[in-house]
């Protein structure tokens, strides 16, 4: 299983925490130490002074012998200097009066406790003396109760100390998460609608960030490169398209009429008659040979030739529907695809029209006419053929009879008569 990546915001909130945090705790420490001394110090004094008072106080008492004196004075003391044991020798260290009084809470039994640990002693002795001569002791110990003050001060202190460090590190944070947010999630957006939507538009605005704004600039830029890449490449590839589709015009088309060719008639022929099987269609082809190309060619030249073929073509797109195929197969000879047709009528109808619109002389120059006049065959799917090469064959042998009987007419093909003109 994988782990956990980490986040951006979780590390700034512990790299701005932690630095925060260990500042106050060792500041915390530090203080704690100096005032520790300063509390040590001035406890020793005051201890001190307190076994001066009990001497002072109980000295009478003492020299005469009266206990019961003492322990009053004694009992007085300890509960207004909250001290836990008092202690009164003679000179040979023997005993002369006691007072104990139980350390009150459970804080000042840990508070003395831990003094003791940490050298804090809380014991202090001094002598009684008289006329320069030493009659005993005096020994006291305190109850925990200033030092329990002093710790709970400080750890009131560590722990406002903490909570500040918990408000001062969240603070920041929260701020920078704030703007690096808003930033990354700009940044983070517009790769996001790039990488998914492809869309190199859009632009990231000024940061204040420097690191971030440079890194914004640098989107800007690649993305505005990368938009000048996409429209080269859209503009190459709509040329290419352009010239495509101009090669493939190009390559259906008759370049000197304009008309489709051998390659487009056919092709097209094929898909006429796949989808009149289909139908139970018909369909029908006018083959088309001029009567005097060569002679236009061999009197006028090759330039009249051309221009005869072009208003060939021309006269011929006239004469037919514009859902009717107009081709130049090749030479002088020209097809013309009908479909639909219902009957070997229509295509003697389209024929009569073709033979009218090429009767009509051409003029070449001034006062120079030459004769057009053509010679149609045609043909009928599926009644006179049943695949578009046996279809063409046939409109072409029945071109073929049409020009024997003397041409400027237009024949049906008849398998009898135009088999046997064949052979022959």
């Amino acid at each position: 299983m994988q782990a956990a990546r980490k986040t951006l915001f979780g590390v700034l909130r512990r790299v701005i925490f932690w630095p925060v945090a260990l500042a106050l705790v060792v500041s915390t420490i530090v203080f704690a130490t100096v005032s520790f001394h300063a509390l040590h110090t001035k406890h020793e004094s005051s201890m001190t002074l307190i076994a001066r008072t009990i001497a002072y106080s109980t000295e009478a008492a003492f020299v005469f012998g009266d206990k019961e004196t003492a322990l009053e004075i004694l009992n007085e003391i300890i509960l207004r200097e909250h001290l836990c044991d008092i202690t009164i020798r003679a000179a040979d260290d023997s005993l002369f009066a006691h007072v104990g009084n139980a350390c009150n809470g459970t804080l000042n039994r840990v508070a003395d406790a831990i003094a003791r640990i940490a050298f804090f002693d809380d014991t202090t002795s001094t002598d009684i003396i008289r006329n320069q001569q030493r009659l005993g002791s005096v020994e006291i110990k305190g109850d925990g109760s200033e030092f329990a003050t002093f710790l709970r001060q400080k750890l009131v202190v560590f722990v406002a100390c903490l909570i500040l460090a918990l408000l001062a590190a969240r603070v920041p944070a929260r701020w920078m998460e704030q703007r690096f947010a808003a930033e990354l999630a700009a940044l983070s957006s517009m790769a996001r609608a790039a990488r998914l939507e492809g869309n190199f538009t859009r632009r990231l605005p000024s940061f204040e960030i420097a690191e971030f704004n440079s890194l914004g600039q640098d989107f800007n830029a690649l993305f505005g490169e990368i938009q000048t890449r996409n429209a080269e490449l859209k503009l190459r590839q709509s040329q290419l398209e352009i010239v495509n589709n101009t090669l493939s015009r190009m390559a259906m088309r008759d370049t000197l009429t304009g008309l489709a060719n051998r390659s487009c008639f056919s092709e097209q022929l094929e898909k006429t008659i796949e989808k009149a099987r289909a139908t139970n269609a018909k369909v029908g082809i006018l083959y088309i040979d001029n009567d005097h190309f060569k002679e236009v060619n061999d009197n006028y030249g090759h330039a009249a030739g051309d221009a005869l073929l072009v208003n060939i073509g021309h006269r011929l797109s006239g004469a037919v529907r514009e859902s009717d195929l107009v081709a130049r197969l090749g030479g002088d000879e020209f097809a013309i695809l009908l479909a639909p047709v219902s009957s070997e009528d229509d295509l003697q109808h389209v024929a009569n029209k073709v033979l009218a619109a090429t009767a009509r002389k051409l003029r070449l120059v001034e006062k120079v006419d030459i004769e057009l006049g053509v010679s149609i065959g045609m043909a009928l799917f599926p009644d006179q053929a049943n695949d578009p090469s046996a279809l063409l064959r046939a409109a072409d042998h029945a071109m073929y009879r049409a020009k024997r009987l003397g041409r400027g007419r237009a024949c049906l093909y008849d398998p009898s008569v135009d088999v046997s003109l064949e052979e022959t």
